[in-house]
């Protein structure tokens, strides 16, 4: 097995090439059906780790941590460096981590080299095992202006491409929200478009062009294999519906995709690489039902609530939401309009909204208990993506946040309460980061906990 900089033919090339895939029978999010999946190999590779030596890591756009915590806790993976610009985040890395010393927590990447992270993680050029982040997702989010790579936060993943050109990890881990994939490098609006489904001549304002004509590219010119796909969060014991885009990058090529490609006849995704734990419908071969709200934070339910860790709503639309039962939104009095005053659902939409498009999914949404949560927002508050309690006239809390995101009770926030929501909001889940570590370190022939 090759180390933190080898360049040995990967365990997983040696046994896509050794043993044919046909008629192999794999688990993925969308059913049963033959794929090829990892898992058999992962098992395989578990037999012969290379033993539990610390695999230098730097993080980029840590954020409240989730990812970085998954990460490490999957095995030997020990994070040196981090580079993060929000203060309160930067304070909640701190006051959550002890390994973090004086010098080795970075503000704004384009303030930072990659000399000064590898001289404090003590690594030279090609001796950092993994370099992992997302950089801020507001310029690819379809909640949002979709600005891509024009405005400042788009711009900051070109430092991440520097970063990897210079520091030259093994693998990297680059996650982003799901509208990256359409993401399109000159955004156009629809209301300059003759039709919304109109096909631009300029190759640049095509949709998913940030993807195919800059990202992609700059990866495989710097060298690496490039594997990338949506993964849910659900997916790997997370109690919310959250899907991301993870983007994977072999070094050394070990991700076997080339191989992968001759025998399936279809590129290789992420989730070929990291095999699902949980379903939504399936229970086969030690895979687990879809854990639920209830399960991650009906405990907390029973106790005392501190009002700095919650928004409460006000008497109005807390008495909108008593009208509404778990699992139910603004459709359910849309539904009984008859046993409502009369105007009633107008009154508490308004005008616009009923009249906007779509779905309107988050419009006074209440949970259930049931099933896990849809995505976390930065503010559950705010009426068009609501996030109200099952039982209480009240927003999740912080702590049934964190919970959601899976950091541990005694992980630590800071900030006030709007920066902790939005950090916690923002963050990867941590099973999520662990199930991405685990594969990894199975790949390189790691020690995986």
């Amino acid at each position: 097995m090759p180390s933190a900089g080898g360049g040995s033919t990967s365990a997983v090339q040696t046994i896509l090439e050794a043993e044919p895939l046909s008629g192999r029978l794999g688990l993925t999010s969308r059913g049963i059906h033959p794929v090829v999946t990892l898992r058999t190999y992962i098992l395989a590779m578990r037999t012969e780790p290379s033993g539990a030596r610390p695999l230098p890591a730097i993080s980029l756009f840590s954020g409240a941590g989730g990812l970085d915590l998954g990460l490490a806790r999957a095995g030997s993976i020990e994070f040196r460096a981090w580079v993060e610009v929000d203060p309160d985040a930067r304070a909640t890395l701190k006051e959550n981590d002890p390994a973090i010393l004086p010098g080795a927590l970075f503000a704004d990447i384009e303030d930072v080299t990659p000399s000064e992270l590898m001289s404090v993680a003590d690594v030279k050029a090609g001796e950092t095992f993994l370099l992992a982040g997302g950089p801020p997702c507001q310029a690819f989010s379809t909640a949002g202006l979709r600005q891509a790579l024009n405005d400042d936060s788009g711009r900051v993943v070109r430092n991440y491409f520097d970063m990897v050109k210079s520091i030259r990890p093994r693998f990297f881990v680059f996650e982003n929200v799901r509208g990256l994939l359409s993401a399109a490098l000159i955004h156009r609006p629809l209301v300059e478009r003759r039709h919304p489904k109109e096909v631009p001549t300029n190759e640049d304002a095509r949709l998913g062009s940030v993807l195919n004509r800059f990202m992609l590219p700059r990866f495989r010119r710097l060298g690496y294999e490039v594997v990338l796909g949506i993964l849910n969060a659900a997916d790997y014991g997370t109690a919310q519906v959250r899907h991301r885009v993870v983007i994977l990058g072999s070094r050394e090529h070990e991700f076997g995709s080339v191989v992968f490609r001759k025998q399936t006849s279809q590129p290789m995704r992420t989730l070929d690489l990291i095999p699902v734990t949980h379903h939504r419908f399936v229970r086969h071969n030690g895979i687990q039902a879809w854990r639920s709200l209830k399960d991650t934070v009906g405990a907390l339910a029973s106790q005392p609530l501190d009002p700095h860790d919650a928004y409460t709503y006000s008497p109005e639309r807390a008495a909108v939401f008593a009208r509404i039962p778990p699992g139910r939104n603004w459709k359910f009095l849309r539904d009984h309009q008859r046993e409502l005053p009369r105007g009633y659902l107008r009154k508490v939409m308004g005008e616009a909204a009923l009249r906007s498009g779509g779905g309107k999914e988050g419009f006074y949404r209440r949970l259930s208990w049931d099933g896990p949560a849809p995505t976390l927002t930065a503010q559950p508050q705010q009426l068009a993506s609501s996030l109200c309690h099952p039982d209480f006239e009240r927003p999740l809390s912080i702590p049934e946040y964190a919970a959601l995101q899976d950091f541990s009770s005694t992980h630590q926030f800071m900030g006030s309460k709007s920066s902790r929501y939005r950090q916690i909001g923002n963050a990867v889940p941590v099973r999520l980061g662990e199930a991405i570590g685990r594969s990894i370190l199975a790949i390189a022939g790691e020690h995986v906990t």
